[in-house]
């Protein structure tokens, strides 16, 4: 298990467009194993890159996708555990870094069933402790 602290912090809205999205809703669905909520959770990792996490946990991996004539990106990803370091509440998680992101090489996507922002009471600027299971 690799733990790693990180902040949350805003995203600008294409992790709500590609979950939505029917065949991406699919491939999360059954890694979720339940239905995803329509959207991401950011979090900047303290101290550590992805390339480090990956190096240190290796990530599960969805290859680029080909549907209707198009291909959509593939993305890294780990189960989890996202806990807040204030008040000790957890949920299980996925964290995504999908391959074709805009986003610097410390953060990374959380997807749950849960619209995690409110189930653990988030606000941009708190600190959480992600807990890898790694492969």
């Amino acid at each position: 298990m690799v733990k790693v602290k990180g902040i949350i912090t805003s995203g600008i809205g294409v992790g709500k467009k590609y979950v939505s999205m029917h065949i991406y809703n699919e491939i999360l669905a059954s890694i979720l194993k339940a239905e995803p909520f329509k959207g991401t959770l950011n979090i900047s990792l303290n101290d550590l890159s992805v390339d480090d996490l990956i190096s240190n946990c290796v990530p599960n991996v969805v290859n680029d996708v080909y549907f209707n004539g198009s291909t959509y990106g593939g993305f890294y990803y780990w189960y989890c555990r996202i806990v807040d370091t204030r008040n000790k509440t957890s949920e299980d998680a996925v964290v995504l870094r999908p391959f074709r992101t805009k986003n610097p090489k410390n953060v990374v996507e959380i997807i749950s069933s849960k619209y995690l922002r409110e189930s653990l009471m988030l606000r941009d600027g708190d600190e959480v402790l992600l807990e890898f299971t790694c492969k």
